[in-house]
């Protein structure tokens, strides 16, 4: 029950900009580029039931014409957008699943995270995990499904709207990351530009071009996943000692975790890593306004703080010449006249590219911390690998920052766990004794 859109409809929100197309580009049945978000509910009493999400959700989804978004093609064929019609039931978006125990849930949820939307309907979806009779200790988890061409983990946000607890006032918080105009990028400076292609020149050469130790992704489609939650004030107190931002910090445990305890061997000298970098620096877009850069880690580096010097200077150089605006899919560079082709050199360029993993620190902004009566334990992040292998997706939110690790658990089978274990070991050991 889709239609396509047409006024009095906000087109500036509506209609996709080039960053959006290129994570249609990339999509594939193998790869689906949806990005997620797993809450885990305090659920001291009686658990929520089916019935009363869905009705939370019906009474949101008439808030912001994203929500009734879709796309029709879009992979070899141009991609059409579509809005649900006044007949769409926004609440068979909503389905529930029982687990019986930690393992069972990570297996149903790594399993949505391999699965595709489905087209043309409004690109998200809302799963409910509800642990079965003689589960115990598990709680009630929401997984939040929402297609990365519609809008980017910032922007996502808004989507946050569709379960969050609280009146007029406070929903309007998520009002910008909907209703502000889709992000589009024009007007790079050409020396800027030039320096920029120079950047991610030597970037790329510094990672050992496309000669990599560390295992590529598959085409196999398969995923696992861990979650990890740490203090905020615990890691910046970590950041202090170590005399690093929380930033450098958090990219250097990384790089000594993987040091620690490498996915494979021959180890790793150096990790391609691609850093997103938000283009909107005032953070009130609707859809994509993210680049991304390419920073090398130390693969084989157990010293934290030389991790941390590497870490520095390749935040520094990302500063200074900004390779991410190489890869800005900006709407007044050229581009191929026709969709297929234009897919064809987006692909061409992510396998040029070769990334081996995927590092996001991202800031949160949500002050509402409950859905129908029910704290938010944590709430986590989980990231589609776009051409890596593995991906490390953190969210800075008040007093908790959550760790969403997604591997493809044919290249790297186990490594989720293994990877968690070891950073929480390398945080540990990064704090000041007291």
């Amino acid at each position: 029950m889709n239609s396509p859109v047409s006024a009095p409809v906000d087109s500036r929100v509506t209609e996709l900009a080039r960053p959006d197309h290129t994570y249609l580009h990339m999509d594939k049945d193998s790869a689906p580029m949806h990005w997620s978000m797993i809450l885990q509910l305090d659920t001291e009493g009686e658990l929520l039931g089916l019935d009363e999400v869905r009705a939370r959700v019906r009474e949101r989804a008439g808030l912001f014409d994203i929500f009734r978004m879709g796309v029709r093609n879009g992979r070899w064929r141009k991609p059409e957008v579509v809005l649900a019609d006044d007949g769409w039931d926004a609440g068979l978006h909503v389905t529930e699943t029982g687990f019986m125990d930690r393992a069972h849930l990570q297996r149903r949820v790594s399993a949505l995270l391999e699965s595709p939307l489905p087209r043309p309907r409004p690109f998200w979806d809302i799963t409910v995990f509800t642990p079965s009779a003689g589960a115990e200790g598990v709680g009630q988890w929401l997984l939040l499904r929402v297609h990365h061409s519609i809008s980017d983990g910032i922007a996502g946000a808004a989507f946050a709207a569709l379960l969050a607890d609280g009146g007029p006032e406070d929903l309007a918080e998520f009002e910008r990351f909907a209703t502000s105009p889709r992000f589009r990028i024009s007007g790079i400076d050409p020396e800027k530009l030039t320096e920029a292609k120079a950047a991610y020149g030597d970037q790329h050469a510094a990672g050992g071009g496309k000669k990599r130790a560390w295992p590529a992704l598959t085409k196999s489609g398969k995923r696992e996943h861990a979650l990890y939650t740490a203090s905020t004030r615990t890691l910046r107190k970590a950041a202090k000692r170590n005399d690093a931002t929380v930033h450098e910090f958090l990219l250097a445990a990384i790089g000594r975790a993987i040091s620690l305890n490498p996915p494979a061997s021959p180890q790793a000298d150096v990790v391609r890593v691609t850093l997103p970098v938000t283009l909107d620096e005032e953070f009130r877009h609707t859809g994509n306004a993210v680049s991304v850069a390419l920073l090398n880690l130390l693969g084989n580096e157990p010293d934290l703080s030389r991790q941390i010097d590497r870490a520095r200077s390749e935040l520094a150089t990302i500063a200074e010449r900004r390779p991410e605006l190489f890869l800005a899919a900006a709407d007044d560079l050229p581009r191929a006249p026709v969709w297929g082709l234009q897919r064809a050199i987006v692909n061409a360029s992510m396998s040029h590219m070769h990334p081996d993993i995927h590092i996001g620190i991202n800031p949160g902004f949500s002050r509402v911390r409950s859905v129908l009566g029910k704290s938010i334990v944590t709430l986590t992040p989980l990231s589609p690998l776009a051409g890596y292998s593995l991906s490390v997706t953190t969210l800075i939110l008040g007093h908790t920052t959550t760790f969403g690790v997604v591997t493809d658990s044919q290249a790297l089978p186990g490594y989720a766990e293994r990877f968690v274990a070891t950073l929480d070991e390398v945080l540990q050991e990064a704090l000041p004794s007291t």
